[in-house]
């Protein structure tokens, strides 16, 4: 009886419930738990992701929002975080994969939207930006960010005509105003329509009636458009409402330069040099350019540059700058010593003027302050201690002072130095070979020399103090004489050179040959040394009446060199 009634309740609860309902119960309830699970998972890395980033530690960052993307392919802010990481790395290409798949997924965020359009900027696809920026500016007609963004995608695209539309359609929104006319006149400046350039910087001055920088746009452009008048009337307003204006003279001094009148050119120009209000480095881009112009003192335009020269001098006598840009123009007005003076002022200023350091000792050599020479290039070598040209005018001043020995140490020690500079390599040992010619090491000033016509075979001093000293020592005359006559073959018209080839012959017996080369010497000037070695030759040649003519002559001009 039992077993019949629970037959019986059975069979009731399956009339009640359809087969296989139970089942479905419970596969619903643990799909639910799975994906419950699989959000929390997903938060939870998600989390963690966004903790890593802000601790800077990108690259765990990403394992956990690929985790992310992992669990859930089809939510968008994990590829979007991602693209942000690979953009601060600079990895532009793969953020702009993630950015791409971030907004194809959330069309609607304009977040994203954004991001991808500036992600295909960087990576130069700037035509398909161009339509993101479109399709935001249907979905906002008011964000100026978007306009903004799409002229200048149009400008990189080089479609210069749709980005002054851009502009134009943001004017209507948001009125005229002081970007978007610059932008375009900037663009028809470039497209050389400097008549729709012009008129842009017009309608602004509608709105800005005072900006005087405006009016100084406008009268470049109409310069350059050719309307002198309109430009010259232009200048007249902007001297109205800024009587103090500097940058009105440098503009007016550029319109006078346009139009062929130099004295009026000059005069704004210097009323422009003379104003406090006009800083020193303008002033500086406009004096530079004409310093290269100048070859001489001659030049036309020396004394008006040297007059602006000494205004900056008197303005801004701390700067550096203007004291080198003084030094040079002395120096080519052959007004050495205040040339010198301000180079030492350039040096004060700024030691490392490496440049200014080789000016001034040029200088005190050319000026034979040898005790300056020396002062100066000893403090050039500790500033500058690898450059061989110091080191020259160092051994220079002491060899004119006839200090060979420490000639010698400064010519040796720069010698090491010299890169690439065969002229100043053969000099140097020309320098050696006279010094160690001096100190009586004559083998040692015969490499020198030998040196030294290696890097400049046709060194004519070398050659004739080499071929000289040779003579006199009674030495290799025949490589001597060789060396002599080239310097000859060179100066034609040298009469020290002509001395050195007689006494070689001299030396070499050939006296009469001596006597012509001698008389030929004696024919292009006088000197003492020329009428000594006269009476020698003559002496050897028996011709005593006539070597005493010559032992009593006083030479009436003297010719050492």
């Amino acid at each position: 009886m039992f077993n019949l009634i629970f037959t019986s309740v059975n069979a009731q609860k399956k009339s009640f419930y359809p087969e296989g309902t139970e089942n479905k119960k419970s596969q619903n309830k643990h799909q639910k738990e799975d994906r419950s699970k699989e959000e929390y998972q997903y938060k939870n890395y998600y989390y963690l992701a966004l903790k890593q980033k802000a601790l800077d530690n990108f690259d765990e960052a990403v394992k956990y929002f690929e985790k992310c993307i992992k669990l859930n392919n089809l939510e968008a802010a994990s590829f979007y975080e991602i693209s942000k990481i690979y953009l601060e790395k600079n990895n532009i290409k793969e953020s702009l994969e993630y950015a791409k798949k971030a907004f194809f997924l959330e069309k609607e965020n304009k977040w994203y939207a954004v991001f991808y359009a500036e992600n295909l900027f960087v990576n130069k696809k700037y035509l398909e930006a161009i339509k993101v920026y479109k399709n935001l500016i249907k979905l906002d007609k008011e964000n100026e960010d978007y306009y903004l963004e799409l002229a200048k995608n149009y400008l990189y695209n080089n479609d210069l005509k749709s980005a002054i539309r851009t502009y134009n359609a943001l004017e209507t929104i948001k009125g005229i105003n002081h970007y978007t006319s610059t932008q375009k006149h900037k663009i028809y400046t470039e497209l050389k329509d400097f008549k729709n350039a012009a008129r842009e910087l017009e309608l602004l001055l509608s709105e800005y009636p005072f900006d005087i920088q405006i009016y100084e746009m406008l009268s470049d452009c109409y310069i350059l458009e050719g309307d002198f008048d309109k430009a010259f009337d232009t200048f007249q307003k902007i001297v109205k409402l800024n009587p103090n204006s500097a940058t009105i003279h440098l503009t007016l001094s550029d319109y006078y330069l346009h139009r062929g009148n130099h004295e009026k050119y000059e005069e704004e120009l210097e009323k422009a040099f003379l104003s406090k209000y006009l800083d020193p480095v303008t002033k500086l881009k406009k004096i530079v350019p004409l310093l290269s112009s100048l070859t001489s003192n001659t030049d036309s335009s020396f004394l008006f540059i040297f007059k602006l020269s000494n205004i900056l001098i008197s303005l801004y006598p701390e700067l550096e700058t203007p004291n080198m840009i003084h030094a040079e123009l002395l120096q080519m007005d052959n007004q050495l010593e205040s040339a010198l003076f301000y180079y030492k002022i350039v040096v004060k200023k700024n030691p490392n003027q490496q440049r200014s350091w080789e000016k001034l000792l040029f200088l005190e050599l050319e000026l034979t302050n040898l005790d300056s020479l020396n002062t100066y290039s000893e403090q050039a070598i500790e500033l500058f201690p690898t450059n061989s040209l110091f080191y020259y005018l160092n051994g220079l001043s002491y060899f004119y002072n006839k200090d060979y020995l420490n000639t010698i140490e400064a010519m040796e020690i720069g010698i090491n130095f010299v890169a690439s500079n065969p002229n100043l390599s053969s000099e140097i040992y020309s320098i050696l070979g006279n010094s160690y010619n001096e100190i009586n090491d004559f083998k040692k000033s015969d490499e020198s020399f030998d040196k030294a016509l290696e890097f400049s075979p046709n060194n004519v001093q070398v050659l004739n103090n080499y071929a000289y000293y040779l003579s006199l020592r009674g030495e290799n005359l025949k490589k001597a004489k060789q060396m002599s006559m080239k310097t000859i073959e060179m100066f034609p018209n040298e009469a020290n050179y002509f001395d050195t080839y007689a006494w070689i012959l001299y030396k070499m017996k050939n006296y009469m040959e001596a006597k012509i080369w001698m008389q030929k010497a004696l024919d292009i000037t006088e000197s003492q040394t020329f009428y000594d070695h006269m009476v020698d030759i003559l002496t050897e040649l028996g011709e005593l009446e006539q070597a005493e003519i010559y032992r009593i002559i006083e030479p009436k001009n003297e010719n050492n060199e």
